[in-house]
């Protein structure tokens, strides 16, 4: 929506389960931040998340931040604009950390198997 009402109040005022979710996100110290990549960059729900929690987390400090990312390239490069996405975000964040990445480079190699399997 972008109302901008996080600002004043710290907590978004839409009717879901953001507010739990940002409330958990404020009370870890340490962060997972996984998605698959689409089209070389992370998926819409990710983005949303991050777009939803970006006032709400500016006041909290001192956060690591690991990063899983999968894709159907076997290549890491086919990630790097994932991995620009989240850096974006971290570096709005005072004292944000960036910790560790795993890839999941491939993936499409692996449902084709396992499809390849399941129709044996």
């Amino acid at each position: 929506m972008g109302c901008g009402a996080c600002q004043g109040k710290g907590k978004c005022v839409q009717k879901d389960d953001m507010a739990e979710v940002l409330d958990k996100m404020i009370a870890a110290d340490v962060i997972v931040m996984a998605t698959p990549v689409y089209f070389y960059t992370m998926n819409a729900q990710m983005k949303t998340l991050i777009d939803r929690n970006m006032f709400s987390l500016y006041r909290n400090q001192n956060k690591e931040f690991y990063f899983i990312v999968t894709a159907a390239d076997s290549s890491k490069r086919a990630m790097e604009r994932t991995l620009d996405g989240f850096r974006g975000f971290t570096s709005c964040l005072s004292g944000a950390k960036e910790k560790g990445i795993i890839y999941g480079a491939g993936a499409w190699n692996i449902w084709r198997y396992q499809k390849k399997r399941c129709n044996e």
